[in-house]
């Protein structure tokens, strides 16, 4: 998803929260691990490799489904019409607004900082790869309109969020957020704003994403309160006269 200028300053807004939160290193250190288990995780390559096959596979037949879904329709309209401002507005705010609602309402704010670095971080980081695809393949849209088709970032986005929203709430919470990317991106052939191939590699780039920042995120967690959830044993020694 490209980040627009009228968002920048929010998610600016929240990095600064979190560095109220850890030190610059610490940040980096957060940022290098999961970027790098984007592509260093088995099942991410995986991922991304069957995406990248798929979505070289469908362009034979991105011109069929994009005549088809023009001619025949995918969806309803107002169906439609909400899977593009979910996938292009309204997602992080769901997904950053469930971290608050459900964090202030447990005691110890329930990890708050470390929920809002790890989800900040990997819609930024899936949206700044999405955007530098987009400029180096150039590939028009299916609607004329120039030149950032490959990837979808409705789709890449939308996928990083139900990755995320799957980590943080279980796989209940995360097959409707994973349904609900796929309707995303359904809308944006619906729409002719993307080809099926377009959208197969942004569902595969942002599920990967979201994936390399959550297992940096459960490690994280995992180290930093397992002293606190242990049980403590107290030893005295009693000198003896």
């Amino acid at each position: 998803m490209k980040i627009k200028n009228k968002y920048i300053y929010i998610y600016i807004l929240i990095i600064s929260s979190i560095l109220d939160a850890q030190s610059n290193n610490e940040l980096k250190d957060y940022f290098s691990e999961s970027s790098g288990r984007i592509l260093s995780n088995n099942s991410n390559q995986f991922i991304l490799g069957s995406a990248a096959l798929a979505a070289f596979a469908s362009t034979k037949i991105d011109q069929k489904i994009k005549v088809y879904a023009q001619d025949n329709g995918l969806l309803p309209e107002k169906v439609s019409h909400f899977g593009d401002m979910y996938g292009g507005y309204w997602a992080h705010w769901i997904l950053w607004s469930s971290i608050l609602g459900t964090s202030i309402s447990s005691i110890g704010y329930n990890y708050l900082s470390e929920k809002l670095e790890f989800s900040t971080l990997a819609m930024i980081t899936n949206g700044v790869i999405t955007e530098l695809m987009k400029r180096s393949f150039g590939r028009v849209r299916p609607n004329g309109g120039c030149c950032k088709s490959f990837p979808s970032g409705h789709a890449s986005h939308s996928f990083t969020v139900a990755t995320i929203a799957n980590e943080l709430y279980g796989k209940e919470v995360g097959i409707a957020a994973y349904c609900l990317a796929a309707l995303v991106a359904a809308s944006r052939i619906h729409d002719n704003k993307h080809y099926l191939s377009d959208v197969i590699f942004g569902a595969g780039l942002g599920t990967a994403v979201g994936r390399g920042f959550a297992l940096t995120y459960r490690d994280r967690i995992n180290n930093k309160y397992v002293s606190i959830d242990s049980p403590l044993t107290i030893r005295i020694t009693i000198p003896l006269n």
